[in-house]
């Protein structure tokens, strides 16, 4: 399903993933790569180191890999327990990932931890609508199967407060809506944070 998708998120996506990912370092650390959605907005040559947990999302990884022409290393590991070294990483990547990860806080800190100092952590992320809004009350009738279909995605879950917290030396967000048929993904933020 994520395979067949992978176009209309383009549509969705493509331009704020081109202005993110410009620039990027000779290496990238994505969080949640699925099956390597993101590989079209880096460059041919790049090493990705992709931490999935989902071995059902390998193949369609490698597939992905040799078509964009990147060199990749898949870790099967979860987003709370990343086993690379601290403090050695330029540019870690994840797109609506923070959302789906059992421990989002624990998440971010190992993201922290990987960083080098002024090292970038560049997202996409859907948001919790604003409480008591209509948006919200359809976030939380759908929140159970969405949960279940869309593989683990919390439909409400506070990212951005969550972003907010985790103190980091530089943070730009940007929330803006996404229309799209999706509709409890609708509040979104994008942005980069800076160790």
């Amino acid at each position: 399903m994520f395979k067949m998708l992978s176009g209309y998120m383009d549509h969705l996506f493509g331009k704020s993933k081109r202005e993110l990912f410009k620039d990027h370092p000779p290496t990238v650390v994505e969080i949640g790569p699925g099956a390597g959605a993101n590989m079209r907005y880096i460059k041919k040559g790049t090493r990705l180191i992709a931490i999935e947990p989902n071995v059902h999302m390998h193949k369609n990884l490698r597939k992905s890999a040799d078509k964009y022409g990147v060199d990749l290393e898949i870790k099967t590991l979860v987003g709370e327990s990343i086993d690379l070294p601290s403090n050695s990483y330029d540019f870690v990547v994840c797109t609506l990932v923070l959302c789906t990860v059992g421990n989002p806080v624990q998440c971010i800190d190992q993201i922290k931890r990987i960083l080098r100092p002024s090292g970038r952590f560049v997202f996409i992320e859907h948001v919790k609508a604003k409480e008591k809004s209509m948006l919200a009350f359809i976030q939380n009738l759908l929140h159970k199967p969405w949960h279940w279909f869309f593989e683990g995605c919390n439909t409400n879950r506070d990212t951005k407060d969550l972003l907010e917290h985790a103190g980091f030396n530089s943070l730009h967000i940007e929330q803006y809506s996404l229309y799209s048929p999706f509709i409890p993904i609708t509040p979104q933020i994008k942005g980069v944070a800076i160790k």
